[in-house]
């Protein structure tokens, strides 16, 4: 038999990524905006919520992701992975909405806002992860050779920058401005939420009726598995992927501090007020990607994922230190442009370098447990989102801007802000160049797991 998977398949389990970016990445750009500018919370608490949501995250994602693993139901279509999709599927639709629901304003109840702001991040953070860390989890055992994880790899990227796209400039078509402070405009981003929510809808059960595949429910309840905590304990034991989980926080920690800080740096250090010129930045770097995932698909080829994602990280760096200099909104928009091909670097081989160490680690222990692994990886990213919201914190507030005031800015806080998307970015890659470097799994080392670990009936 052949090693691929069908293209119909390929293709309905890539549209799961327009379903996780309209989902995680609208909720990026839209929500530390609407509750700092428009909502008004203070930054201190804001910085407190994100903090205590992150801790929850700890717990959360690494117990759901054990879970996952050992999951064996008949009940929602059957499996392992498929029920948990089809179980959050219509909460993550709702949920979009709800993210601007708070019914006050930070002036008018100031307890109650921060309140639910913390409550409705982490009901958000459980469905999406309940759905997105179960369908992610399928990357690794539906494309099991080097070959399949590299088309389905570029597909996925592919439907992401779709994904990313909607994500960016459907909220912005709706509120042409994102930092006004009014009752209208916080109708607008109920609208876009719901907007949202129904792409997600939609794309999701492309996702699940088409593109998951699973064995027979009577051949996974075979599989042996090992207890949650003792997976989890198991995973964080790796030091290979401890190793890889902190380069790649560093990573996401680019990715939670540009989308946070995007509308405040096009309107106040590029002066651009409408929106559609934040997303602009965005959207041309998410475009930019796409081709990024071919080439870098080809340098993995030659070089390896290990040596291929120091290069992309690299590339990435030559190209973000310049934005501090960078005054002119056009000339923002070149460098957006070349960071989107180091972009489309970072996703696709935290995924080719997990699904690697996920690989070895069936040698030993004659398991999958892929689950496990990206839920603790997840409690390693969400460290990021902490180091993100304290950076924005002690440099925005270091400058007058603990709340709001677009009428105090000052070239100290302009440069503050320039330096949060720009220097803060490119020394996390380096950092995480410098946790790469320590890596063992290259070339040599993959294609030895691969000869041990391919299914005998492929």
């Amino acid at each position: 038999m052949t090693n691929e998977v069908p293209l119909g398949r390929n293709l309905a389990y890539a549209t799961g990524e327009i379903t996780d970016a309209v989902a995680y990445q609208g909720f990026s750009f839209l929500i530390f905006t609407f509750y700092y500018t428009v909502i008004g919370i203070e930054l201190k608490y804001l910085m407190l919520m994100y903090i205590l949501w992150s801790i929850y995250n700890a717990f959360n994602d690494p117990i759901l992701g054990g879970l996952s693993d050992k999951t064996r139901t008949k009940k929602f279509g059957g499996g392992k992975r498929r029920p948990w999709m089809v179980a959050m599927w219509i909460p993550l639709s709702l949920i979009m909405f709800f993210l601007f629901t708070p019914f006050a304003t930070y002036a008018e109840a100031p307890v109650w806002t921060v309140i639910y702001f913390f409550l409705i991040i982490c009901l958000f953070d459980t469905i999406y992860t309940g759905f997105s860390l179960s369908r992610t989890s399928l990357y690794p055992e539906m494309f099991r050779t080097d070959r399949a994880r590299e088309e389905a790899g570029m597909g996925r990227r592919i439907m992401m920058v779709f994904g990313l796209i909607v994500a960016m400039v459907v909220p912005t078509l709706i509120i042409p401005h994102l930092t006004e402070a009014s009752q209208a405009n916080i109708y607008r981003y109920w609208i876009a939420g719901a907007v949202l929510g129904i792409i997600a809808f939609i794309t999701a059960f492309i996702n699940i009726k088409w593109g998951v595949k699973e064995p027979p429910i009577e051949e996974i309840e075979k599989q042996e598995t090992m207890g949650v905590f003792k997976s989890i304990w198991y995973s964080i034991k790796n030091w290979k992927f401890v190793i890889f989980a902190l380069c790649s926080t560093m990573n996401w920690y680019v990715f939670a501090l540009l989308p946070m800080l995007i509308p405040i740096y096009s309107e106040f250090a590029l002066g651009q007020e409408n929106s559609l010129y934040a997303s602009a930045l965005l959207l041309i770097a998410f475009l930019c990607s796409a081709p990024g995932v071919v080439l870098w698909t080809y340098v993995d080829r030659k070089l390896g994922s290990k040596i291929a994602f120091i290069i992309s990280q690299a590339f990435w760096i030559v190209f973000l230190v310049p934005l501090f200099f960078v005054n002119i909104y056009w000339q923002a928009a070149v460098l957006f442009a070349f960071l989107g091909i180091g972009l489309g670097g970072s996703p696709y081989f935290i995924d080719r370098n997990i699904s690697n160490i996920v690989d070895e680690d069936e040698m030993k222990t004659g398991q999958r447990r892929e689950g496990s692994y990206y839920g603790v990886h997840a409690l390693f990213v969400r460290m990021s989102g902490i180091l993100a919201i304290v950076s924005v914190y002690l440099v925005l507030s270091k400058y007058g801007w603990s709340l709001f005031n677009p009428e105090t800015v000052s070239g100290e806080l302009l440069g503050g802000i320039k330096a949060l998307v720009s220097i803060f970015p490119a020394v996390a890659l380096l950092l995480g160049i410098i946790f790469l470097s320590f890596f063992p799994i290259n070339k040599k080392t993959i294609a030895e797991i691969h000869a041990e670990t391919k299914p005998k009936n492929l």
